[in-house]
């Protein structure tokens, strides 16, 4: 029997502040959940030898149900790393559609100012505190052979035992594939969830023209700043006057940074909500089309659709990560703009990650339309947008 996967998500940065503390509890908990279980675990720790990257999405997709565990480890530099975000997106989302989500386990490591309040700005936040999250904040202190570490582990891999045990007697008396079903009858068919992707798309698109307002009143106080600076330094001016000139800035871009914050948080929450509907779609068409339960002429018109967002998407977001790039130095270089670029780039970050969802789509698409050359052929025809 081969192993079951445990997979451990964390900011490699954490665990080297740490001294290696963060990838030392994920072998302690696997050596607990082994001796409880008699089951062996293969930990999926290093990103960097598993050759992280897409690849380890499909494969993870395929076998989810053979998953022992998904563990984040929570800071606030776990939330700002992107792969961090796009692991903890994909396990509890999968997780949650098939009805494992006691196999997710959040561990608040470093306190969170966000991750205590009610409704977070932060989607991502918000996923994690919707799972039953363990509390490490006092513990990531103790000494590894204390009573109170060794037995909490001990209780974590319990729970983890007790949570795959769980899920192995749920899908044990599932329906098996094929059967009929009352809830088949009831299931969303393609046109359904077009629908339902359609519904979605204008709430994401008035979200990305406030965004795009937001930026652009960002944008010209920048240059303005600029501008005075540039003048001030021809006429000899001091860094008084340059200090003058950010704290005048902090205060014009205040209102719309802040803003943004939320309107980050509200646009990758929309793009969740359409990329469960688009995706459910993607993978709905081979079979759809097998069947003749729609033509080669619909699925080119909703794929057509798709691919003109996602491409004319990739280059204006790929504007919005460069501009990540060029806000995170900026931050040192005064303090009072170091609080509206910091939300700056926190939201600019949570918009910019929408090209990887949509690449995906990309990808998917390509797929259709390398195994059925017929809707391919209907989408190289002139489409409504040309």
């Amino acid at each position: 029997m081969a192993p079951i996967g445990g997979f451990w998500s964390y900011a490699h940065a954490d665990d080297t502040a740490e001294s290696g503390r963060i990838t030392q509890l994920a072998r302690d908990v696997v050596a607990q959940y082994e001796m409880i279980t008699g089951d062996s675990i293969d930990l999926f720790l290093d990103r960097d030898n598993l050759e992280w990257g897409d690849e380890w999405r499909p494969k993870i997709d395929a076998t989810l149900s053979s998953v022992a565990f998904f563990i984040a480890i929570l800071t606030p530099r776990y939330f700002q790393s992107k792969e961090c975000r796009r692991e903890l997106d994909f396990f509890a989302r999968r997780a949650t559609d098939l009805g494992v989500k006691d196999l997710v386990l959040p561990i608040l490591y470093v306190d969170i100012a966000a991750f205590r309040e009610d409704e977070p700005a932060d989607p991502y936040i918000s996923m994690a505190r919707s799972f039953q999250w363990e509390d490490w904040t006092d513990l990531r202190f103790a000494a590894v052979d204390s009573p109170d570490y060794r037995r909490t582990v001990a209780n974590l891999a319990a729970r983890l035992a007790d949570a795959n045990s769980a899920a192995e007697t749920a899908a044990s008396t599932a329906v098996p594939n094929g059967t009929d079903t009352d809830d088949d009858d009831d299931a969303p068919g393609f046109v359904d969830l077009v629908a339902m992707a359609e519904e979605a798309l204008p709430q994401w698109a008035a979200n990305l023209t406030a965004i795009g307002e937001d930026i652009t009143l960002i944008t010209e106080s920048m240059n303005k700043a600029t501008a005075k600076i540039e003048e001030g330094n021809k006429q000899g001016r001091g860094m008084t006057a340059r200090i003058a000139i950010f704290q005048e800035l902090a205060e014009e871009i205040e209102p719309p940074t802040s803003d943004l914050e939320i309107l980050g948080g509200q646009f990758s929450k929309f793009l969740q909500d359409v990329d469960r509907g688009v995706s459910a779609l993607l993978e709905k068409i081979p079979e759809e089309l097998s069947s003749n339960d729609v033509t080669a002429s619909e699925v080119a018109t909703f794929l057509q659709s798709m691919k003109y967002l996602a491409d004319n998407s990739e280059e204006g977001l790929g504007l919005l990560e460069v501009m990540v790039q060029n806000v995170e130095p900026a931050e040192k270089n005064s303090r009072s703009l170091r609080r509206p670029l910091r939300n700056l780039r926190k939201a600019l970050t949570l918009i910019a990650d929408g090209r990887d969802v949509m690449r995906m789509w990309l990808k998917k698409i390509d797929a259709i339309k390398h195994d059925h050359p017929d809707v391919a052929t209907l989408m190289e025809e002139p489409s409504p947008h040309d």
